[in-house]
């Protein structure tokens, strides 16, 4: 879906954002903009201002900056398009129409997205894995723990050439090479 720069434009000016904000956290009217204490970081004087003319907020103490989108990102934890489907039906607005080359090119993106993730799923298994063991001990030697090596997603690629192609034969190889996992010799 194809949204233009005019829609969401036009989307922020019919959003209040002090209203919004205004549904989970403290706002009081301070001449022209709204302040309050800042829900993204414990404080006790309000350094959180929210200015409905300019169509952001921002926190002078943590440094928290945005428009409705993406305080429906950060706080709500929405994605992208769920924050904009929301906001646009608040404010009364229709969502553009996806057209058929948008529908192909998210459909595309959503299939390479699935192939890093599965290429990334197998790395880890990889170094999990009886193949990873001097993997893991060079880990181990450098101060780096299975539990952070998981967390920022670190896996181990063996050396071979066959094995990650066969892993993920069932999106061919055309989908193998776009996504890069895969080159034509």
């Amino acid at each position: 879906m194809a949204l233009t720069p005019q829609f969401l434009d036009e989307l922020r000016g019919r959003t209040s954002l002090s209203a919004l904000v205004g549904k989970t956290t403290k706002l009081t009217k301070a001449g022209r903009e709204h302040k309050g204490c800042c829900p993204f970081h414990n404080e006790k004087t309000p350094s959180f201002y929210v200015n409905d003319d300019k169509g952001f907020y921002h926190c002078f103490g943590c440094s928290a900056h945005g428009d409705a989108i993406k305080w429906m990102t950060d706080q709500r934890g929405l994605p992208f398009m769920d924050a904009v489907k929301e906001l646009a039906q608040a404010a009364g607005m229709d969502m553009p129409a996806m057209d058929r080359q948008s529908a192909a090119k998210a459909e595309r993106a959503k299939g390479l997205h699935e192939v890093m993730s599965d290429a990334a799923d197998w790395f880890t298994e990889q170094l999990n894995g009886l193949p990873g063991t001097d993997a893991r001990a060079l880990l181990d030697r450098r101060g780096i723990r299975l539990e952070t090596a998981r967390a920022f997603g670190m896996g181990f690629a063996p050396d071979s050439r066959g094995k990650l192609k066969t892993a993920l034969k069932d999106y061919g190889d055309p989908m193998l090479v776009e996504s890069g996992m895969l080159i034509n010799v």
